[in-house]
């Protein structure tokens, strides 16, 4: 008969167990882990900063024609219904604050206008880059965004509670894949990047100052 008895092989698969996890290997692998996901972190927070002169340099005119052309495809169902008459002879500004970006978006005979500057916008839609990402990846709810004061809506209300409605019917099935599928993994990895950086723990340097 065995002379071990099970208390004795149960205690001595969880000592195995205890000691294993404290190999190198899984130290090495934990640690790997951990810096991956601040890497993750530092690089949606960083990005927007380092892609903000280049994108400058962008001229204006394919910036118009990129946007026009997005703009006709992705609400294409809604310009034909005539859901954007009211920005008729008024101009939306689109700022995208933190990439110091900004578009005036009008109706024109049935289409949407891009323009680099306009008399005076009519109404203003401001956010980070991140976020509007996030919003046109169906990841976040405007309403949520406006809330915690990270979409800004400024300038004629009813204006801003029109468009606000249509970015709530944006249709991601008109995109072109080459545009869709990137926005979508992009808005994934931002919004999984922000909800690991929320559940880290709080860093304490020395003398009990959070870092």
């Amino acid at each position: 008969m065995c002379g071990f008895t099970l208390l004795e092989v149960t205690l001595h698969k969880f000592d195995f167990q205890q000691d294993l996890a404290t190999l190198p290997v899984f130290e090495c692998a934990k640690r790997e882990s951990i810096v991956f996901q601040q890497l993750q972190r530092r690089l949606v927070e960083q990005a927007p900063r380092f892609l903000r002169h280049p994108l400058k340099l962008v001229p204006f005119n394919l910036q118009k024609q990129l946007m026009e052309s997005l703009l006709a495809r992705v609400f294409k169902e809604a310009i034909e219904d005539g859901d954007f008459e009211f920005l008729a002879d008024k101009w939306l500004k689109v700022e995208v604050s933190d990439l110091e970006l900004c578009w005036f978006i009008s109706e024109q005979n049935g289409q949407l206008v891009v323009a680099r500057e306009c008399d005076k916008a009519d109404v203003c839609f401001s956010g980070t880059a991140n976020d509007l990402i996030l919003i046109a990846g169906r990841k976040e709810d405007p309403d949520s965004l406006f809330f915690q004061r990270k979409l800004k809506i400024e300038g004629d209300t009813e204006l801003g509670l029109e468009v606000k409605n249509l970015m709530d019917s944006l249709d991601l099935d008109g995109l072109p894949s080459l545009v869709k599928y990137p926005l979508m993994d992009l808005a994934t990895f931002i919004e999984r990047a922000r909800t690991e950086s929320a559940q880290a723990p709080v860093q304490t340097a020395p003398g009990g100052i959070p870092s």
